[in-house]
């Protein structure tokens, strides 16, 4: 089985990811998608993140009825801090024994130079990659950057399509701002079972005065 890598903090995760692992299974590149959220992502080490079992068990509830699909705690359990991709995917390869295709969007592709020891990651891995919104990718791009060989692996790793855009970043910032009911409470961006998740546990400032305007109550 081919299995595609799908890494990100998933704070919190919604529709919009769920998309895009659709599509990395439609395309036929690979069997299974595995999400691995992310525990000390390097350029995020000073954000604020909910707990690492909270997203564990969000992704739970937006993938239990997803056929070839699961996720993994490996990164909260393999002591890497910060948790380089590279060394994420070399550790994975050594108790697993399975080379993982790594899914990113258009977005971190235009980076990727400049993540730890790209050239070393780029050589050794397999991609997927998604479009996104505003990160326009061309083979001539690519080839400025890496190499006619190199760019062409990259180029032809792009999926075709568009994908439901969805900020975790903006939405956590109205979670934050009480503004509850607008935010979250939509099909549109994740289950109800999420939605219950998040009240639940009080994630994102969801406190008991949102409660009593939820239910239409002073």
């Amino acid at each position: 089985m081919k299995k595609v890598f799908f890494g990100g903090s998933f704070d919190p995760p919604h529709h919009g990811h769920l998309g895009i692992a659709k599509a990395a299974l439609a395309s036929g590149r690979c069997d299974e998608v595995v999400w691995f959220p992310a525990a000390s992502p390097p350029h995020k080490l000073n954000a604020r993140r909910a707990p690492f079992a909270d997203r564990m068990n969000m992704v739970q509830l937006l993938i239990k009825d997803e056929p070839g699909m699961s996720v993994s705690d490996f990164e909260n359990r393999s002591g890497l801090n910060p948790s380089y991709t590279i060394d994420v995917l070399n550790k994975l390869e050594r108790e697993t024994g399975i080379r993982y295709t790594l899914l990113i969007g258009a977005d971190s592709l235009l980076s990727l130079h400049t993540w730890h020891r790209a050239k070393e990651l780029v050589a050794s891995t397999g991609f997927i990659i998604y479009p996104r919104a505003g990160a326009e990718v061309s083979l001539e791009k690519l080839q400025d950057i890496w190499g006619k060989q190199t760019a062409e692996k990259l180029f032809s790793s792009m999926l075709d399509g568009t994908f439901f855009e969805i900020s975790s970043t903006e939405m956590k910032i109205s979670m934050e701002k009480s503004d509850f009911r607008h935010n979250i409470i939509s099909s549109a961006v994740f289950p109800a079972e999420i939605a219950a998740y998040i009240h639940e546990h009080r994630l994102y400032n969801c406190n008991d005065d949102q409660e009593r305007n939820i239910h239409g109550s002073e």
